[in-house]
């Protein structure tokens, strides 16, 4: 009889752990964001605090790709401008600056029907004591068109259109445009990066 006594003993301890093993980790998928300590801080982004222009979004780390977007709004591509914006306290992974235009993704390259492809676009973003980051001026038909085939947007970017913030330091981003065009469709200018999936 003991020695039954010690088999139960033994299966409900072998059961408890494994419960304890699988089942939380069952359990933890279920958990939006577990990295997340309290007060909101991520804990894999500690000081991760913006204030600079814009609206900044995080999607979380369970986001692949473009988990962080900064939205630094509509810009008007229709005549000529300069526009500067302020940012500061991104995280530590790889952005890309897209133009969002209202205007839909080709199925390949770039779409026939486009009629401001030669718009040229002067994007610069500069540390907050003047060190260039990065610096484009291309037409935007030199541009490369991303995002969703059949949605109503495309996402252009560039090249040189992309970089890794630094912790604590500020940047300033410049947009200018020479000659707008009145066939220009509505555009924003967007910041996004991050994502487990992403690689800098």
């Amino acid at each position: 009889m003991r020695f039954v006594g010690k088999k139960k003993s033994l299966f409900a301890a072998c059961f408890l752990g494994c419960f304890f093993t699988f089942g939380c980790q069952e359990i933890k998928q279920f958990i939006p964001n577990d990295k997340v300590a309290r007060f909101g801080m991520d804990r894999e982004f500690p000081t991760l605090n913006y204030t600079g222009d814009g609206k900044f979004t995080d999607r979380g780390r369970k986001s692949g790709i473009q988990r962080f977007a900064l939205d630094l709004g509509a810009v008007d591509l229709k005549e000529a401008s300069a526009r500067r914006y302020e940012l500061e306290g991104l995280p530590e992974v790889g952005f890309v600056s897209y133009l969002r235009i209202e205007h839909p993704l080709p199925a390949s390259g770039r779409p026939q029907e486009f009629n401001a492809g030669d718009v040229i676009v002067e994007i610069s973003l500069d540390e907050s004591d003047g060190k260039e980051i990065f610096s484009e001026k291309a037409p935007l038909k030199n541009w490369t068109w991303s995002g969703s085939v059949g949605a109503s947007q495309s996402d252009l970017y560039t090249a040189k259109t992309k970089f890794t913030p630094e912790s604590g330091k500020s940047y300033k981003v410049t947009l200018r445009i020479a000659e707008g065009n009145l066939q220009m469709p509505e555009c924003r200018l967007l910041f996004i990066g991050g994502g487990w999936k992403a690689f800098d």
